[in-house]
Protein backbone atom coordinates (compact mmCIF):
# COMPACT_ATOMS: atom_id res chain seq x y z
CA UNK A 1 0.00 0.00 0.00
CA UNK A 2 1.44 3.10 -0.40
CA UNK A 3 1.83 6.04 1.79
CA UNK A 4 0.00 8.18 -0.03
CA UNK A 5 -2.90 5.83 0.44
CA UNK A 6 -1.97 5.19 4.21
CA UNK A 7 -2.23 8.69 4.76
CA UNK A 8 -5.51 9.08 2.91
CA UNK A 9 -6.66 5.94 5.34
CA UNK A 10 -5.80 8.12 8.42
CA UNK A 11 -7.22 11.01 7.48
CA UNK A 12 -10.57 9.28 6.98
CA UNK A 13 -10.61 7.40 10.22
CA UNK A 14 -10.08 10.98 11.91
CA UNK A 15 -13.17 12.62 9.92
CA UNK A 16 -16.56 12.33 11.88
CA UNK A 17 -19.22 9.32 11.10
CA UNK A 18 -21.14 12.18 8.24
CA UNK A 19 -18.25 13.29 6.85
CA UNK A 20 -16.81 9.45 6.17
CA UNK A 21 -20.64 8.18 4.86
CA UNK A 22 -20.51 11.38 2.43
CA UNK A 23 -16.78 10.46 1.21
CA UNK A 24 -18.76 6.78 0.80
CA UNK A 25 -21.06 8.37 -1.25
CA UNK A 26 -19.08 10.29 -3.71
CA UNK A 27 -16.61 7.40 -3.98
CA UNK A 28 -19.63 5.51 -4.94
CA UNK A 29 -20.89 7.80 -7.35
CA UNK A 30 -17.65 8.26 -9.02
CA UNK A 31 -17.08 5.06 -9.70
CA UNK A 32 -20.90 4.75 -11.29
CA UNK A 33 -19.64 7.70 -13.40
CA UNK A 34 -16.44 6.09 -14.74
CA UNK A 35 -16.40 4.44 -18.04
CA UNK A 36 -17.01 0.33 -18.35
CA UNK A 37 -14.54 0.07 -20.83
CA UNK A 38 -12.02 1.58 -18.52
CA UNK A 39 -12.70 -0.67 -16.18
CA UNK A 40 -12.64 -3.48 -18.29
CA UNK A 41 -9.08 -2.31 -19.27
CA UNK A 42 -7.63 -1.49 -15.88
CA UNK A 43 -8.89 -5.19 -14.72
CA UNK A 44 -6.98 -6.83 -17.58
CA UNK A 45 -3.47 -4.40 -17.06
CA UNK A 46 -4.28 -5.59 -13.63
CA UNK A 47 -3.64 -9.24 -14.65
CA UNK A 48 -2.85 -9.47 -18.62
CA UNK A 49 -3.23 -12.55 -20.26
CA UNK A 50 -4.08 -13.50 -23.95
CA UNK A 51 -7.21 -15.36 -24.03
CA UNK A 52 -6.25 -17.50 -26.90
CA UNK A 53 -2.91 -19.30 -25.52
CA UNK A 54 -2.85 -17.73 -21.95
CA UNK A 55 0.30 -16.22 -21.89
CA UNK A 56 1.32 -13.00 -20.14
CA UNK A 57 3.55 -11.64 -22.77
CA UNK A 58 1.47 -8.90 -23.99
CA UNK A 59 2.52 -5.51 -26.15
CA UNK A 60 0.21 -2.92 -27.07
CA UNK A 61 -0.89 -3.08 -30.67
CA UNK A 62 -3.18 -0.19 -31.97
CA UNK A 63 -5.90 2.12 -31.12
CA UNK A 64 -8.60 1.70 -33.43
CA UNK A 65 -11.45 3.42 -33.25
CA UNK A 66 -10.33 5.01 -29.81
CA UNK A 67 -10.31 1.40 -27.97
CA UNK A 68 -6.71 0.17 -27.49
CA UNK A 69 -5.96 -3.23 -29.02
CA UNK A 70 -3.37 -6.18 -27.66
CA UNK A 71 -1.20 -8.75 -29.45
CA UNK A 72 0.07 -11.29 -27.58
CA UNK A 73 4.50 -11.86 -28.52
CA UNK A 74 3.52 -15.78 -28.08
CA UNK A 75 1.15 -16.40 -30.62
CA UNK A 76 0.74 -13.11 -32.40
CA UNK A 77 -2.59 -13.06 -32.09
CA UNK A 78 -4.45 -9.54 -31.69
CA UNK A 79 -7.36 -9.50 -29.15
CA UNK A 80 -8.58 -6.21 -27.07
CA UNK A 81 -9.93 -6.13 -23.35
CA UNK A 82 -13.44 -7.03 -24.12
CA UNK A 83 -12.86 -10.48 -25.35
CA UNK A 84 -14.84 -12.89 -24.24
CA UNK A 85 -17.26 -10.70 -22.19
CA UNK A 86 -21.05 -9.65 -23.30
CA UNK A 87 -19.13 -6.58 -24.69
CA UNK A 88 -16.98 -8.07 -27.17
CA UNK A 89 -17.89 -6.00 -30.70
CA UNK A 90 -20.86 -3.85 -28.81
CA UNK A 91 -20.88 0.10 -29.83
CA UNK A 92 -21.64 2.83 -27.75
CA UNK A 93 -19.72 2.35 -25.17
CA UNK A 94 -21.19 5.46 -23.25
CA UNK A 95 -24.74 3.77 -23.18
CA UNK A 96 -23.26 0.93 -21.87
CA UNK A 97 -24.33 1.53 -18.05
CA UNK A 98 -27.32 3.25 -18.77
CA UNK A 99 -28.70 0.10 -20.54
CA UNK A 100 -28.16 -1.24 -17.41
CA UNK A 101 -30.19 1.08 -15.58
CA UNK A 102 -32.84 0.18 -17.79
CA UNK A 103 -32.33 -3.97 -16.87
CA UNK A 104 -32.31 -2.60 -13.15
CA UNK A 105 -35.79 -1.25 -13.87
CA UNK A 106 -37.24 -4.18 -15.75
CA UNK A 107 -37.90 -1.94 -19.01
CA UNK A 108 -39.39 -3.26 -22.15
CA UNK A 109 -37.34 -3.87 -25.22
CA UNK A 110 -39.09 -0.18 -26.81
CA UNK A 111 -39.09 1.55 -23.43
CA UNK A 112 -34.98 0.38 -23.41
CA UNK A 113 -34.39 1.76 -26.83
CA UNK A 114 -36.41 4.98 -26.38
CA UNK A 115 -34.22 5.75 -23.02
CA UNK A 116 -30.78 4.62 -24.79
CA UNK A 117 -31.20 6.16 -27.93
CA UNK A 118 -30.84 3.24 -29.94
CA UNK A 119 -32.94 1.08 -32.31
CA UNK A 120 -35.36 -1.82 -30.82
CA UNK A 121 -33.23 -4.84 -32.63
CA UNK A 122 -30.00 -3.19 -30.42
CA UNK A 123 -31.65 -3.00 -27.57
CA UNK A 124 -32.84 -6.56 -27.76
CA UNK A 125 -29.54 -8.17 -29.12
CA UNK A 126 -28.21 -6.38 -26.05
CA UNK A 127 -30.30 -7.49 -23.46
CA UNK A 128 -29.48 -11.54 -24.38
CA UNK A 129 -25.91 -10.42 -24.45
CA UNK A 130 -25.85 -9.26 -21.02
CA UNK A 131 -28.21 -11.99 -19.98
CA UNK A 132 -25.81 -14.81 -20.89
CA UNK A 133 -24.16 -14.75 -18.01
CA UNK A 134 -26.50 -14.27 -15.05
CA UNK A 135 -28.45 -17.39 -16.62
CA UNK A 136 -25.47 -19.36 -15.67
CA UNK A 137 -24.92 -18.11 -12.31
CA UNK A 138 -27.22 -21.15 -10.74
CA UNK A 139 -26.45 -22.51 -7.42
CA UNK A 140 -23.81 -25.34 -7.64
CA UNK A 141 -24.84 -27.04 -4.28
CA UNK A 142 -28.09 -26.85 -2.31
CA UNK A 143 -28.41 -28.42 1.23
CA UNK A 144 -30.12 -27.76 4.73
CA UNK A 145 -33.80 -28.20 4.05
CA UNK A 146 -34.23 -27.82 -0.06
CA UNK A 147 -37.68 -27.33 -1.22
CA UNK A 148 -38.66 -28.19 -4.94
CA UNK A 149 -41.44 -27.46 -6.85
CA UNK A 150 -42.46 -26.62 -10.54
CA UNK A 151 -44.41 -23.81 -12.08
CA UNK A 152 -45.94 -23.56 -15.33
CA UNK A 153 -45.62 -20.80 -18.26
CA UNK A 154 -47.18 -20.54 -21.54
CA UNK A 155 -45.16 -22.41 -24.60
CA UNK A 156 -44.67 -19.10 -26.89
CA UNK A 157 -43.13 -18.05 -30.08
CA UNK A 158 -43.40 -14.44 -29.74
CA UNK A 159 -41.62 -12.63 -32.84
CA UNK A 160 -41.27 -15.54 -34.86
CA UNK A 161 -41.88 -14.97 -38.43
CA UNK A 162 -42.98 -18.86 -38.80
CA UNK A 163 -45.36 -20.93 -36.21
CA UNK A 164 -44.94 -24.36 -35.78
CA UNK A 165 -48.11 -24.35 -34.64
CA UNK A 166 -52.04 -23.23 -35.92
CA UNK A 167 -52.17 -19.23 -34.90
CA UNK A 168 -54.38 -18.56 -31.82
CA UNK A 169 -57.17 -15.92 -32.53
CA UNK A 170 -57.47 -12.93 -30.46
CA UNK A 171 -60.03 -13.69 -27.73
CA UNK A 172 -60.47 -16.78 -25.18
CA UNK A 173 -57.67 -19.23 -23.92
CA UNK A 174 -56.28 -21.35 -26.14
CA UNK A 175 -53.71 -23.04 -23.81
CA UNK A 176 -54.49 -26.72 -22.82
CA UNK A 177 -55.32 -27.36 -19.07
CA UNK A 178 -53.26 -29.17 -17.08
CA UNK A 179 -49.61 -30.27 -18.38
CA UNK A 180 -50.90 -30.48 -21.73
CA UNK A 181 -47.94 -31.44 -23.83
CA UNK A 182 -46.82 -28.50 -26.27
CA UNK A 183 -49.10 -25.95 -23.85
CA UNK A 184 -47.03 -25.47 -21.44
CA UNK A 185 -43.23 -25.36 -20.17
CA UNK A 186 -42.48 -26.70 -17.05
CA UNK A 187 -40.01 -24.97 -15.09
CA UNK A 188 -38.10 -26.65 -11.81
CA UNK A 189 -37.20 -24.25 -8.85
CA UNK A 190 -35.37 -26.03 -6.15
CA UNK A 191 -33.80 -23.54 -2.72
CA UNK A 192 -33.03 -23.95 0.42
CA UNK A 193 -32.61 -21.73 3.45
CA UNK A 194 -29.21 -20.14 2.05
CA UNK A 195 -31.17 -18.74 -0.59
CA UNK A 196 -29.50 -20.40 -2.64
CA UNK A 197 -31.40 -20.66 -6.33
CA UNK A 198 -31.29 -23.36 -9.03
CA UNK A 199 -34.08 -23.09 -11.69
CA UNK A 200 -34.44 -25.00 -15.37
CA UNK A 201 -36.43 -24.99 -18.18
CA UNK A 202 -37.89 -28.52 -18.97
CA UNK A 203 -38.73 -30.32 -21.47
CA UNK A 204 -40.59 -33.20 -19.62
CA UNK A 205 -40.83 -33.59 -15.96
CA UNK A 206 -39.52 -36.97 -15.53
CA UNK A 207 -37.29 -39.02 -13.00
CA UNK A 208 -34.37 -39.32 -15.09
CA UNK A 209 -34.68 -35.45 -15.76
CA UNK A 210 -34.45 -34.43 -12.38
CA UNK A 211 -32.09 -37.00 -11.65
CA UNK A 212 -29.66 -35.36 -14.13
CA UNK A 213 -30.24 -32.36 -12.65
CA UNK A 214 -30.26 -32.07 -9.37
CA UNK A 215 -28.25 -34.98 -8.10
CA UNK A 216 -25.27 -33.41 -7.93
CA UNK A 217 -26.21 -30.38 -6.40
CA UNK A 218 -27.88 -31.59 -3.06
CA UNK A 219 -25.98 -32.67 -0.91
CA UNK A 220 -26.07 -36.13 1.19
CA UNK A 221 -27.40 -34.98 3.96
CA UNK A 222 -29.86 -32.54 2.91
CA UNK A 223 -33.91 -32.97 3.45
CA UNK A 224 -35.72 -32.44 0.36
CA UNK A 225 -39.60 -30.70 0.66
CA UNK A 226 -41.69 -31.38 -2.33
CA UNK A 227 -45.35 -31.91 -2.99
CA UNK A 228 -46.92 -35.62 -3.75
CA UNK A 229 -45.52 -35.28 -7.48
CA UNK A 230 -44.19 -39.15 -8.05
CA UNK A 231 -41.49 -38.22 -9.84
CA UNK A 232 -39.79 -36.62 -6.80
CA UNK A 233 -40.24 -39.66 -4.49
CA UNK A 234 -38.39 -41.67 -7.07
CA UNK A 235 -35.65 -39.39 -7.26
CA UNK A 236 -34.99 -38.56 -3.64
CA UNK A 237 -35.04 -42.60 -3.19
CA UNK A 238 -32.67 -43.13 -5.99
CA UNK A 239 -30.46 -40.51 -4.14
CA UNK A 240 -30.94 -42.14 -0.75
CA UNK A 241 -32.02 -38.44 0.79
CA UNK A 242 -34.73 -38.10 3.35
CA UNK A 243 -37.76 -36.60 1.55
CA UNK A 244 -40.84 -34.78 2.89
CA UNK A 245 -43.87 -34.64 0.94
CA UNK A 246 -46.62 -32.58 1.75
CA UNK A 247 -50.39 -33.89 0.93
CA UNK A 248 -52.10 -30.76 0.06
CA UNK A 249 -55.23 -32.48 -1.30
CA UNK A 250 -55.65 -33.04 2.46
CA UNK A 251 -54.81 -29.10 3.41
CA UNK A 252 -51.66 -30.74 4.42
CA UNK A 253 -49.04 -27.63 4.52
CA UNK A 254 -46.08 -27.62 7.04
CA UNK A 255 -44.55 -30.82 8.64
CA UNK A 256 -43.22 -30.76 12.00
CA UNK A 257 -43.10 -27.01 12.06
CA UNK A 258 -40.10 -26.60 9.65
CA UNK A 259 -40.48 -29.19 6.53
CA UNK A 260 -42.63 -27.02 3.78
CA UNK A 261 -42.34 -25.20 0.36
CA UNK A 262 -43.95 -22.08 1.09
CA UNK A 263 -40.28 -20.44 -0.09
CA UNK A 264 -40.49 -21.72 -3.34
CA UNK A 265 -44.37 -21.38 -4.08
CA UNK A 266 -43.69 -17.67 -2.89
CA UNK A 267 -40.34 -16.98 -5.11
CA UNK A 268 -42.58 -18.69 -8.03
CA UNK A 269 -45.15 -16.34 -6.99
CA UNK A 270 -43.18 -13.23 -7.08
CA UNK A 271 -41.47 -14.47 -10.75
CA UNK A 272 -45.02 -14.68 -12.33
CA UNK A 273 -45.85 -11.03 -11.44
CA UNK A 274 -42.56 -9.99 -12.63
CA UNK A 275 -42.98 -11.51 -16.13
CA UNK A 276 -46.28 -9.55 -16.63
CA UNK A 277 -44.26 -6.55 -17.24
CA UNK A 278 -42.95 -8.16 -20.48
CA UNK A 279 -46.75 -9.13 -22.06
CA UNK A 280 -45.07 -12.79 -22.22
CA UNK A 281 -42.01 -13.70 -23.35
CA UNK A 282 -40.93 -16.35 -25.92
CA UNK A 283 -39.89 -20.05 -24.59
CA UNK A 284 -36.50 -20.32 -26.32
CA UNK A 285 -35.49 -17.01 -24.32
CA UNK A 286 -37.41 -18.05 -21.03
CA UNK A 287 -33.83 -19.49 -19.30
CA UNK A 288 -32.94 -15.55 -19.85
CA UNK A 289 -35.34 -14.33 -18.20
CA UNK A 290 -35.28 -17.07 -15.26
CA UNK A 291 -31.58 -15.84 -14.99
CA UNK A 292 -32.29 -11.70 -14.74
CA UNK A 293 -34.79 -12.73 -11.92
CA UNK A 294 -32.70 -14.97 -9.80
CA UNK A 295 -30.20 -12.14 -10.27
CA UNK A 296 -32.47 -9.64 -8.23
CA UNK A 297 -33.14 -12.56 -6.03
CA UNK A 298 -29.60 -13.27 -5.05
CA UNK A 299 -28.81 -9.50 -4.17
CA UNK A 300 -30.33 -7.44 -1.46
CA UNK A 301 -29.62 -3.86 -3.72
CA UNK A 302 -28.51 -4.62 -7.28
CA UNK A 303 -27.13 -1.47 -8.79
CA UNK A 304 -24.56 -1.04 -12.30
CA UNK A 305 -22.02 -1.71 -10.47
CA UNK A 306 -22.96 -4.96 -9.40
CA UNK A 307 -24.22 -5.54 -13.06
CA UNK A 308 -21.05 -4.63 -14.26
CA UNK A 309 -19.20 -6.79 -11.77
CA UNK A 310 -21.28 -9.90 -13.32
CA UNK A 311 -20.81 -8.77 -16.68
CA UNK A 312 -16.83 -8.80 -16.56
CA UNK A 313 -16.87 -11.55 -14.20
CA UNK A 314 -15.26 -9.21 -11.09
CA UNK A 315 -15.86 -10.56 -7.85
Amino acid sequence: MSSLLLELEQQACELPLEQQQLLISFLQDHHNSESSLNILTNNFIAKPQCPHCKANHIKRHGKPNGRQRYRCKKCSKTFMCTINTPFFRLRKVEEWLPYFKCMLDSLTIRKSARRCNMSIKTAFKWRHCFLTLPNQEKAERLSGIVEIDETLFRYSEKGSRALNRKAHKRGGDKAGKGRAKGDWVPVLVALDRERHVFDECLEKADTDTLLGLLKERITKDSVVCSDCFLAYIKMTKSMNIEHKTLNFSKKERVKEGVFHIQNVNAYHSRLHQWMVIFHGVATKYLANYLGWFRFFENHDNPNENSMLAMQTQLR
